[in-house]
């Protein structure tokens, strides 16, 4: 009986969590595009052979546990922007429920900063969320993403039963739905790179070496390569 809620509170956190959009035909020949943000985009190749193309993106930012507080909402209501972009992808694990969604927003120096702007006040008034409930816990925290690009900023997403263990990574026991939201600032490009992953098949290390491969990708067709 246990066994058997907690696949059912799962299915219902996912669908709460996953705002997936339809991904366009431009994703599967994103490499072959003349435009160098289509062509910065991460292929599956980058992230090993269980990888492959998907149909769906994540959209994290749009859990309702974001509009908790009205400071956070707002915050989040001036990052979503980066997902009306066209150039984006999803790529998904072909054996876990896994998956990395990325989308590239680029523009003026106004609007670019203003996203990282957002960027930064959702660190500050939404990565010290905990909502509880009788039987399933949510956490919003600031993630450590490292030196990346010309600025990087991170979120943590954990959804699980009421007594799980959601602050640390190492012990995954009772996750529904985790999710790492990094933004990350490279000359007049926006990163906005999502990793999923649910019921308990998340791998942490990924978040950062993806984000780090879609960092040199953007590089490295910025330059023409």
């Amino acid at each position: 009986m246990t066994n058997k809620r907690s696949f059912l509170l799962a299915a219902l956190l996912v669908g709460s969590l996953l705002g997936v959009s339809p991904a366009t035909a431009q994703d599967s020949s994103a490499q072959r595009s003349p435009d160098p943000f289509k062509a910065a985009l991460l292929a599956p190749e980058d992230l090993g052979e269980k990888f492959a193309r998907h149909r769906f993106r994540t959209r994290g930012l749009r859990n309702p546990a974001f509009t908790h507080t009205k400071p956070c909402a707002t915050a989040v209501k001036d990052l979503v922007p980066v997902y009306r972009t066209k150039v984006s992808t999803a790529l998904k694990h072909t054996d876990r429920w896994e998956g990395i969604s990325e989308y590239i927003v680029s523009g003026t120096s106004r609007v670019l900063s203003a996203l990282e702007r957002a960027a930064k006040a959702v660190i500050r008034h939404c990565g010290k969320t905990t909502i509880k409930t009788s039987g399933a816990k949510v956490i919003i925290r600031k993630l450590s993403i490292g030196q990346l690009g010309d600025g990087a900023y991170g979120i943590r997403f954990r959804d699980g039963l009421v007594n799980s263990k959601l602050e640390s990574d190492a012990s995954m026991s009772g996750m529904m739905v985790a999710i790492d939201i990094v933004i990350i600032r490279v000359g007049n490009a926006v990163i906005a790179l999502e990793h999923d992953g649910h019921v308990d098949e998340f791998d942490p290390t990924l978040t950062e070496t993806a984000a780090r491969l879609a960092v040199a990708r953007l590089r490295e067709a910025a330059q023409g390569g």
